[in-house]
């Protein structure tokens, strides 16, 4: 994209402000995009009728995490606007081959569309997560706060589509259109060109350092790119791979994936075997409410989070893995019957590990402005592989754990010994 140029003199905080909004508001658009739009073609095609949970989570992961795995290491060589054409291209593909392909059709077709669907949606995290080498934290906050916003609105979709409004879930693929339209303005209409004036080129390292030198070149991300011109195709591959088995691994992916494979257990895993609670007409009531205090936690976090320096993440994550534990002993041996308590405590989980999610990032980008040598673009979009692993890992564990609490004898009270 080109450089813009620097604003006039005086104008520099007006400039700025409108920088950062247009920024904030497309990477917002995108990441809430997104989120769903994997939901509504998974939905759709009801692998769960054909197969087990744990045979649905494997088609719907594994190619995302080959996708982040290989694609991160062609970004350099490839024009932007192609990624956002294979999106677009793919996602239609899905959508009408997810409308002409209903239940009773055989479940190798729909297998196909959903491994479509999984490796189109990481295609785009990658992409769009590579870029924040070019716009900062801004366009962090804003793919965080959307990517939360769309999961919230994913969590409660179901009951909006089936119980108010008398649809079923594969009606719902008429909106892939709409959301994939928004995608493509907000990242060519909205999304302004990368600020490369030098005030924006210094944002991240000057929470590092007091005193910088105006000029230097080792003070933004945006100088890896340029640095990197000349690299060879195997060089590149080779650095890239000795950056992303060694500090980023450590710094970033391994957190990432611990975070999240927590959160899955306990988000996934708990709301079937829970107690059944007072004030919920039935579960699907209670899992989109429950869904939706994870999110909300979680969307509080992500759009606050950069507001404030965290200096103790190991505390984040402390906390994180006691409040996991509490809500699992709480659904195991049924403790609180208080619905403010149960929804509460999943908030807080949420919250915490969007706190983390948003760190494990933030710390990224702080690391590259400091090691301008390194791939920028190659490393934030390889860091959400950690994500999909701890996912899956969550998950598998949170079909084990709900599978054993509701197969024992004590399983009534439990939500999943109603069919409702």
């Amino acid at each position: 994209m080109p450089a813009v140029k620097p604003p006039a003199r005086g104008s520099g905080s007006i400039f700025t402000a409108g920088w950062d909004l247009r920024t904030f508001t497309a990477f917002g658009i995108v990441g809430f995009a997104n989120t769903l739009l994997p939901y509504i073609i998974f939905s759709s095609l009801y692998l769960i009728v054909p197969f087990s949970l744990p045979v649905v989570l494997l088609i719907e992961l594994l190619p995302a995490i080959a996708v982040k795995l290989l694609v991160p290491h062609i970004l350099h060589y490839t024009p932007h606007w192609v990624w956002l054409a294979l999106l677009s291209g793919c996602w239609i593909l899905a959508t009408v081959a997810a409308n002409a392909a209903p239940p009773n059709v055989i479940a190798h077709i729909r297998t196909l569309i959903a491994l479509l669907a999984s490796a189109n949606t990481a295609v785009a995290e990658v992409f769009f997560l590579s870029q924040l080498s070019h716009y900062g934290k801004t366009a962090l906050a804003g793919w965080g706060t959307g990517s939360a916003a769309g999961g919230a609105l994913r969590a409660v979709l179901p009951t909006i589509l089936t119980i108010h409004m008398g649809l079923m879930m594969r009606n719902a693929t008429r909106y892939v259109y709409y959301l994939l339209v928004a995608m493509v303005a907000a990242y060519f209409l909205v999304l302004p060109p990368p600020m490369l004036d030098t005030m924006a080129v210094n944002e991240l390292a000057r929470e590092e350092e007091d005193t910088i030198e105006m000029e230097s070149p080792k003070s933004s991300l945006l100088t890896a790119e340029n640095h990197s011109q000349t690299i060879g195709f195997w060089e590149r591959i080779h650095r890239n791979m000795q950056l992303m088995s060694g500090k980023f691994l450590r710094l970033c992916i391994d957190p990432l994936l611990l975070v999240t494979a927590v959160q899955a257990l306990v988000s996934t895993g708990t709301p079937r075997a829970s107690r059944k609670l007072r004030g919920f007409s039935g579960y699907q009531s209670f899992s989109a409410t429950y869904g939706l205090a994870f999110h909300i936690g979680d969307a509080i976090a992500r759009s606050t989070a950069l507001l404030f320096r965290n200096r103790r993440p190991r505390l984040l994550f402390a906390l994180l893995v006691v409040c996991c534990l509490i809500a699992i002993l709480n659904t195991s041996l049924m403790l609180s019957a208080n619905k403010y308590v149960v929804l509460g405590l999943i908030s807080s989980i949420g919250w915490l590990s969007g706190m983390m999610y948003m760190h494990i990032y933030n710390a990224a980008m702080e690391y590259l402005s400091r090691n301008p040598d390194d791939d920028a673009e190659f490393a934030l979009g390889s860091i959400g592989v950690g994500e999909t692993v701890g996912m899956l890992i969550g998950s598998l564990a949170a079909v084990t754990f709900e599978s054993q609490l509701c197969g024992l004898a004590s399983q009534k009270g439990r939500w999943c010994s109603t069919i409702t």
